[in-house]
């Protein structure tokens, strides 16, 4: 299962991988981890195959480590089928709650498109 997929070639490279959200209890004390979630199903104009978006969000406090961005993009590639979804990736920016440390959030999609069935 694509789900699966993503969760371990994550799991390669980060220990706090999480599908969907946050539970509220982690973030009030882990910022360092990547999250991840459908986001879309596209229908194909024809009507044959279907198309699902997978949002990946890497968030640190402070900065995203130069060059991990590649290193996630890189390592999910290596998922058969798998492959950016032409979109840019964007950089978001928050305060952690009750300090004054800013957080950065890297977000990109992917794609893995499927025949309809």
């Amino acid at each position: 299962m694509i789900l699966d997929d993503i969760q371990n070639k994550l799991n390669e490279l980060e220990e706090n991988v999480f599908y969907g959200a946050v539970k509220k209890r982690m973030n009030e004390t882990v910022w360092n981890y990547i999250v991840f979630n459908r986001s879309l199903l596209k229908l194909n104009q024809n009507q044959t195959g279907r198309t699902p978006v997978y949002s990946i969000h890497i968030v640190r406090e402070n900065f995203i480590p130069e060059g991990f961005e590649d290193e996630v993009i890189n390592k999910l590639l290596t998922i058969p089928g798998f492959r950016l979804a032409g979109t840019d990736g964007t950089y978001d920016y928050i305060t952690k709650p009750g300090t004054d440390t800013v957080v950065e959030m890297f977000s990109i999609d992917f794609v893995k498109p499927r025949k309809a069935g």
